[in-house]
């Protein structure tokens, strides 16, 4: 049995598609953030840190996802903790 994939929310393919873009348009990524969604930096993350982890992103951006999740874990590293993904 074929399980169909879901699509991302609107609202989660933005987030995507400003780790993507942001660069070209905005000085800063907080300054990206408040005027694409008028969010907090901190809430931003926490959304973006649920996306890494959720199938459907993977996906759908696999490349951005991917790299993303690299650097997670290399700053998790760097901190010597666990990966900020793991469920241990």
């Amino acid at each position: 049995m074929e399980a169909k994939m879901k699509e991302l929310s609107g609202e989660d393919a933005a987030v995507l598609e400003l780790e993507e873009t942001w660069q070209e348009r905005y000085a800063t990524k907080a300054e990206a953030i408040r005027a694409t969604f008028g969010w907090t930096s901190s809430k931003y993350h926490i959304r973006l840190n649920s996306l890494l982890d959720n199938e459907t992103a993977i996906y759908a951006k696999p490349v951005t996802v991917g790299r993303l999740r690299r650097l997670r874990e290399a700053r998790s590293a760097e901190r010597g903790g666990a990966s900020a993904g793991s469920a241990d």
